[in-house]
């Protein structure tokens, strides 16, 4: 009986030891920005995966894509969204030229290259205007001074300079869709002012019709 008592009965397994759970460091835990003592390893808390993967949160960027109405919502609270009618508007606001604007500049230009044959004519026929005057006036015979020739070519030539720089300004004007048909106008009060300078410089010349005019 008493070998029974110590025996197993038979056909029963012997019971596996239970596996004992090695002491944990005692050592204190190091806080935040302390150094970990010489041989301090973590481990994780029973139970715990550490190698359980962390889903990071969604970007901005990608919720944005997702949800298109907030998108919307954040620019209405932003910046306003740059509309294609405001090009549109800012491109006519700078003042387009109107659709009378090139025909009546071409037409001063037209009868600016008139007056400019006109200029030229009268230019030419100034010694034969001044012997006219000396005819009614009985002055005698005139006589170019030396220097009335090259005045008359230079005022030729100042008159043919402006035509030209008038038509040349206003076709860049046209060109660029702007106003020019106040150019040519401008151009023939300048060729009007012009014609008067040089008049006046080639009868200042003649010493006959200066005395003339301070006796008179």
């Amino acid at each position: 009986m008493a070998d029974n008592l110590g025996t197993p009965p038979a056909g029963s397994e012997p019971a596996e030891p239970q596996p004992t759970t090695p002491p944990g460091d005692q050592r204190p835990r190091p806080k935040y920005g302390e150094l970990a003592p010489e041989g301090w390893t973590w481990s994780p808390p029973p139970g715990a995966n550490p190698h359980s993967q962390i889903t990071p949160a969604p970007s901005s960027d990608a919720t944005s894509a997702a949800n298109p109405a907030t998108n919307s919502g954040r620019q209405g609270f932003g910046a306003p969204a740059p509309s294609p009618h405001l090009g549109d508007l800012s491109t006519k606001s700078q003042g387009s030229a109107p659709a009378w604007d090139r025909p009546i500049t071409i037409a001063l230009l037209v009868v600016g290259l008139l007056g400019l044959f006109s200029a030229l004519a009268i230019l030419s026929s100034v010694p034969e205007a001044v012997q006219m005057l000396y005819t009614q006036e009985k002055l005698g015979t005139y006589t170019p001074a030396a220097g009335v020739a090259g005045l008359i070519l230079a005022g030729k030539l100042t008159q043919g300079a402006i035509w030209v720089v008038t038509a040349v300004v206003s076709a860049l004007v046209m060109r660029r869709r702007r106003r020019a048909f106040y150019i040519p106008l401008i151009g023939g009060v300048l060729s009007v002012v012009a014609i008067f300078v040089f008049l006046s410089i080639v009868l200042t010349t003649d010493p006959t019709l200066l005395n003339f005019y301070q006796t008179q």
